[in-house]
């Protein structure tokens, strides 16, 4: 089923033919719109690159669609057009070369998990024990489907392990309030419906004049596992397009917004698949 809905959007893109979907722009290079699926915790990051690549492409314009890595991998498997794919886990990029819904992927930038707290600190909270004070609200992300939940589980029993509190970690696991995604736990600290949470470092420096981190070693925050990648997946209207901006992300200027926007870049970059010769760093 997987199959027959990717190749019917292969034969959509093919009926209506590439003047329908691109043009040539005056100065030769194209315009059109590269639709680009990346998980929640790239939005930072994305949010450069999309203005860097538009000044340098006149015409072109990247179509971020945000959210959790394993829903967009899905709708990508279900036959939406996708140009990049851009998911926090190296295993579900690999999973659409497996089930032939793409033939190669990069490993481009790592992430780490903090803790955010309300501008200012007001509760001063410096440690995972102070998460678990009475007059402090904690909260965290819950949702099976998101890879932050999971993550956000193992960052506590190993922040907790390493204040030599191991039994502090379930006890926040389980009195924490949920929240079901990545912007709805900044909007919680934001707008001081929470004291604290455990977010990504990218999506922590994207709110950061709204927001404090609380950066943790690295034996802690999963640096070690948390990796993002980059597909052009067999949907893709604008293959050529989207492996420009694959191959913009490797390059100096693109490693330079990750490196900002706190996504410090893998060099070299991990090629998986039939990687085009041209994408390289």
């Amino acid at each position: 089923m997987i199959r027959i809905l990717i190749l019917l959007a292969r034969a959509a893109r093919l009926a209506v033919g590439p003047a329908a979907v691109m043009m040539m722009s005056v100065n030769g290079g194209v315009a059109g719109v590269i639709e680009v699926f990346h998980a929640d915790s790239l939005a930072g990051p994305m949010a450069g690159i999309k203005k860097a690549f538009e000044a340098k492409h006149s015409g072109v314009t990247l179509n971020l669609t945000p959210g959790t890595s394993r829903q967009l991998a899905d709708r990508i498997l279900n036959g939406d057009p996708c140009d990049v794919f851009a998911p926090s886990s190296p295993t579900i990029a690999n999973e659409l070369v497996d089930k032939k819904a793409a033939s190669w992927f990069v490993v481009f930038s790592a992430n780490e998990m903090v803790i955010i707290t309300v501008k200012g600190n007001p509760k001063s909270i410096h440690k995972i024990a102070d998460l678990a004070r009475g007059d402090v609200i904690f909260v965290r992300i819950t949702e099976s489907k998101d890879l932050a939940s999971g993550r956000t589980v193992e960052f506590l029993k190993r922040a907790a392990k390493l204040e030599g509190k191991p039994e502090l970690a379930q006890r926040l696991i389980f009195a924490a309030k949920g929240e079901n995604s990545v912007p709805d736990v900044v909007r919680a600290v934001r707008e001081g419906k929470a004291d604290a949470a455990v977010l990504y470092l990218s999506a922590a420096v994207a709110a950061k004049k709204d927001l404090d981190i609380l950066r943790f070693p690295a034996s802690v925050n999963l640096s070690d596992a948390i990796q993002n990648a980059a597909a052009v997946p067999a949907t893709a209207r604008n293959p050529q397009e989207a492996t420009e901006l694959v191959s913009f992300l490797l390059s100096p200027e693109g490693q330079t917004i990750l490196t900002d926007a706190g996504q410090p870049p893998i060099v070299p970059a991990i090629r998986k698949g039939d990687v085009p010769a041209d994408v390289k760093n």
